[in-house]
């Protein structure tokens, strides 16, 4: 299965996060790690827990939403946000999305929705069953968690349109480091998975696993990328 997507709730209304408290839980690949009532408190727990989502309120006493985003820009880990406020204006909303916010809901919200859009959004859970599933293999280095990033980034298209340029340029971003990096490491770690020959490499890559010369790192990639969309 899929891993579930973690989810933090910031929201300073108690009656609220009682109902979000509720029924996070019950939505399908959804799982609900903290609630915070107010912007500082987010954070905290943004550090602590690291959910792959945040669902924040605009409009709180203390931090309010807006300065949390503009703090969570200096942050080295930045989950997905979805901010949710009554607040409907464009102008707003385009302000909430400059200071990277991922999605904006206005209130009140359809819960139902909430499964689908942080699906589309969320890469992490993907991120992290790639990297353990690497590591079972017997993959060791950076090369493990670039290689983990792209595929997550690969997989959410079946039809495999997406350029391997766009997984690298998403691990790029997560080991602040250049292109040439990125690519050596994944061909190394290939390479010595590919000399090992194990049974969950060679599960993994079939044929490919049997071949003199190791995968190029984009066969590899894909091959991973369409073992994750299995998850689903």
């Amino acid at each position: 299965m899929r891993p579930e997507i973690r989810v933090l709730a910031v929201e300073d209304d108690p009656a609220a996060r009682t109902l979000l408290e509720g029924l996070i839980p019950t939505l399908e690949g959804l799982s609900l790690c903290g609630v915070a009532a107010d912007g500082w408190e987010g954070l905290e727990q943004i550090r602590q827990q690291r959910p792959d989502a945040v669902l924040l309120d605009l409009i709180m006493p203390g931090m309010d939403g807006l300065e949390l985003l503009r703090l969570l820009r200096g942050e080295p880990y930045r989950p997905v946000v979805v901010v949710t406020s009554q607040i409907s204006q464009p102008g707003v909303i385009r302000h909430v999305l400059s200071l990277g916010a991922s999605y904006y809901l206005v209130k009140p919200l359809r819960f139902e929705v909430l499964p689908g859009l942080l699906r589309s959004l969320c890469l992490g859970p993907l991120e992290r069953a790639a990297e353990e599933y690497l590591r079972k293999l017997g993959a060791t280095g950076l090369g493990v968690e670039a290689a983990a990033c792209a595929a997550a980034v690969l997989s959410q298209d079946p039809e495999e349109r997406i350029a391997l340029k766009e997984g690298y340029i998403s691990a790029m971003t997560v080991q602040n480091t250049s292109y040439a990096c990125v690519e050596r490491n994944i061909r190394a770690m290939v390479g010595k998975l590919h000399q090992a020959g194990g049974e969950g490499y060679r599960a993994l890559m079939g044929p490919l696993a049997e071949a003199g010369t190791r995968p190029s790192n984009e066969v590899f990639l894909r091959q991973l990328s369409r073992w994750l969309r299995t998850l689903e």
